[in-house]
């Protein structure tokens, strides 16, 4: 156990001596919200996910809004949900809602075909398993199932969703 606490130390000072050079905080007027950038996970904090962008800020991603297994020192993806008073910035995974439900709308129909037509997923599916299944919030899968539900791709039941 003293090993697994010592190798945990080691590797987040090393971690925090290879982001030193990242600026807290970002000038108005250098991102804009919504804006794609491209991060890097380097560290937990008890709010969240301390993220390089660009290689030149630090952001957060706030441990609630996770929906998926976060990578440390993997590229990947991220969009400025906002520049706070503060000239901090804070980071969403997920693009802004309206693109966001589109993608998990194709995700749904993809896992519906693989699944043969039906899931049992509905409203009173607790938001872990929704979470689980679809790396999504139950808000934003709720949304999704709407629209599909609308352009009549799928049937909703009380304790499930088909494809029609």
């Amino acid at each position: 156990m003293r090993r697994l606490i010592a190798a945990r130390q080691r590797t987040g000072r090393r971690m925090k001596q290879n982001h030193r050079h990242l600026k807290d905080i970002a000038p108005a007027g250098t991102f804009r919200q919504w804006q794609e950038v491209d991060i890097v996970v380097y560290a937990q904090t008890d709010l969240g996910y301390k993220a390089a962008i660009n290689g030149e800020y630090s952001g957060l991603i706030y441990k609630n809004e996770v929906f998926a297994d976060i990578r440390f020192d993997q590229p990947m993806k991220g969009w400025i949900k906002c520049l706070r008073p503060d000239n901090r910035v804070d980071i969403s995974l997920q693009p802004l809602e309206g693109k966001h439900v589109a993608a998990v709308c194709e995700k749904i129909m993809l896992i519906l075909t693989a699944a043969g037509g039906r899931l049992f997923f509905a409203d009173k599916t607790p938001p872990e398993e929704i979470k689980n299944k679809f790396q999504v919030s139950k808000k934003v899968f709720k949304k999704a199932i709407g629209v599909l539900y609308k352009r009549k791709k799928i049937k909703i039941n009380p304790d499930s969703i088909e494809i029609v």
